[in-house]
């Protein structure tokens, strides 16, 4: 990789063939990559867990169809609502576009927010540890009772970043996490960091930051400026063409709260207050899951301008 600047922060990583652009939502992002892009010849592939769908532009804040058009961006608008997309499908994917836009000349720049989906990426997948007959018995018996949704949403409470990453439905999936947690006394995405399938590529991973002040008054913003954009309509646009407001997607931070003050379930106040508030805390949530991660630079932009 050429050495290259981001907010007068020097990476010089000769040996590594990408870069990961990665730190909560509203940090400013899309802003460093046109940035680079004025310098670099670069192609982005989306590291979101929700950018890959259609239909869901404004709530995922995905970049508009301009930058779109003349910068080329890779796993965005692909994938309708119904739709499994997940770590593991992300990790595959995402390391063969690597590899073919390095042939192309071009430096590979991940972008997104979704820790566990870069983990998976840089490291791979968590091997078949762990275990225990006895215990997946035991949540097969409460699965069978009718209790996968609450299991899940424990599971969200004990680990969010893993238990985003799928429906409640996936019942292999959701009793494999209670097998790993109470045979390990590691939630699934701590185990999960003790991956056997390393990515051959190298990768230098850079967290961008903010003032925490700061960062929540853009994301108070930019939840306004959604809903200025038509984020309502969009939701409105989902249902019409048959998405149920249950499919795991459509679960998501900006999407949920709109569905609900569509169904007149909050008033509008309640909705903004709860997407600004859902939104804040999951920042929160990021930036802790990144302190705890290993990464190669951590970047505060401070002002709104960024400078590569």
């Amino acid at each position: 990789m050429k050495p290259i600047q981001i907010n007068k922060q020097a990476l010089d990583e000769p040996q590594s063939d990408y870069l990961i652009l990665a730190g909560p939502t509203a940090v400013g992002k899309t802003d460093t990559v046109m940035a680079l892009a004025r310098t670099q010849e670069i192609e982005v592939i989306s590291g979101d867990s929700r950018q890959i769908y259609k239909y869901m532009n404004i709530g995922t804040a995905t970049p508009e169809a301009a930058l779109l058009e003349s910068l080329p961006h890779h796993l965005v608008n692909e994938l309708a609502p119904d739709i499994v997309w997940n770590a593991a499908a992300f990790y595959r994917r995402a390391r063969e576009i690597i590899s073919e836009v390095l042939d192309r000349g071009k430096l590979p720049v991940v972008v997104g927010g979704a820790g566990m989906y870069l983990d998976a990426l840089r490291f791979g997948l968590f091997d078949e540890q762990h275990k225990d007959p006895a215990l997946r018995q035991k949540y097969q018996a409460r699965v069978d009772a009718g209790e996968a949704e609450a299991l899940w949403n424990q599971l969200m409470e004990l680990d969010p970043d893993y238990a985003g990453t799928f429906h409640f439905n996936n019942y292999k999936k959701l009793m494999r996490a209670f097998e790993i947690y109470e045979s390990s006394g590691l939630i699934p995405s701590e185990a999960f960091a003790n991956s056997s399938d390393p990515f051959e590529k190298e990768g230098t991973l850079v967290i961008l930051d903010r003032d925490r002040k700061v960062l929540y008054e853009r994301i108070n913003k930019r939840v306004l400026n959604m809903l200025e954009d038509g984020l309502i309509e969009e939701c409105q646009a989902l249902l019409d063409q048959g998405y149920h407001r249950d499919l795991y997607p459509l679960k998501t931070i900006g999407y949920k709260e709109v569905f609900a003050f569509l169904a007149g379930e909050i008033d509008e106040s309640a909705m903004i207050d709860a997407i600004q508030q859902n939104t804040r805390n999951f920042a929160k949530r990021q930036l802790t899951w990144f302190r705890n991660h290993p990464f190669d630079y951590w970047i505060d932009l401070g002002n709104p301008s960024t400078g590569v």
